[in-house]
Formats: C-alpha cells, sequence, structure tokens
C-alpha cells in the first residue's frame, strides 16, 4: 500500500523549507522527471499501446478530465475484430479505411496520418479490434497509464 505520509523541515518562522515523502512518491516523482525531461518544449508526451499485432503510439488532447487522443501515422491496427465490438467503433473503422487514413497491410491496417479521436478508448478499440479502457490501454515509455498520469480524473 502507498503511505501519502509527508512531513515538512520547516524554519524558525514555520516556514516550510523541505519534505520528507516516502520512497514510492519519490521514485514516481523521478520518474515523472525523467519522462519530461525527454520531450524536448512543445512536444506532447507519448503513449503507447500494442496488443496482438497492434503497435500504436500518440498522446492526449484537451482537457485532462475527458480527453480527446491523438493517434499517429505509422501505428497498426488488428485485423481481427471480436463479435463484442461497438458499433460506433466498426462505422468509423471503415469511414476511415473509405477515407485513405487505414490502409491494409501485411496482417492488419496502418494510419497513413495523425488520426484524432474523441476519446482514448475509442482509439484503443479500434486498434485491438474489442472494447477496451482507454486510460487503462495506454502507457509512456516509464510505463504509467493515462489513469495513472492523472487523465479521466474528475474535478473536486
Amino acid at each position: 500500500m502507498l503511505s501519502k505520509h509527508v512531513s515538512f523541515i520547516v524554519d524558525q518562522k514555520g516556514q516550510r523549507r523541505a519534505a520528507v515523502v516516502p520512497i514510492e512518491i519519490f521514485d514516481e516523482l523521478m520518474a515523472l522527471q525523467r519522462a519530461l525531461a525527454t520531450n524536448t518544449p512543445g512536444e506532447r508526451e507519448r503513449y503507447y499501446f500494442s496488443v496482438k499485432g497492434a503497435e500504436a503510439c500518440g498522446y492526449p488532447v484537451g482537457a485532462r478530465q475527458k480527453p480527446g487522443f491523438m493517434v499517429m501515422s505509422g501505428s497498426r491496427v488488428n485485423n481481427e475484430q471480436a463479435d463484442s465490438l461497438r458499433e460506433p467503433v466498426i462505422e468509423l473503422k471503415r469511414t476511415l479505411l473509405d477515407k485513405g487514413v487505414l490502409i491494409a497491410e501485411g496482417e492488419g491496417y496502418r494510419f497513413t496520418q495523425d488520426q484524432l479521436f474523441n476519446s482514448p478508448s475509442l482509439a484503443a478499440s479500434l486498434i485491438a479490434g474489442n472494447n477496451r479502457s482507454g486510460l487503462d490501454a495506454w502507457s509512456n515509455q516509464e510505463g504509467f497509464t493515462l489513469k495513472q498520469s492523472g487523465f479521466g480524473k474528475k474535478e473536486p
């Protein structure tokens, strides 16, 4: 279990000068710092998703509470499709194929250009060929999912 106890070192005037945090929190902060350091100014942090012949890369767009998701050109889509896949996902896939945004390649499909989705879940479901929670499916280089990175949380 993650301890959230934080202690502070204060000066003679009672002003906080330093914080003592549990090692789990320190490790998460260091991973976040490394992730941020690898991005050049203006570059969005990339998230990755791979499943059964599909490998995709993209980044969240818009409000943290309800982000859209931009899948990057070159990402690969699974050619198989579960019977339970929602109809709007199937229709979107057909539309993207008709427009040439998705093309058949090898055992699946490939994005020919960046494509914005209304949600990370819609993007992950289309790529996997089955229903997915995008907040749990997409993870960054450090292994943190969108949910663990603070996306999808309701405002207090």
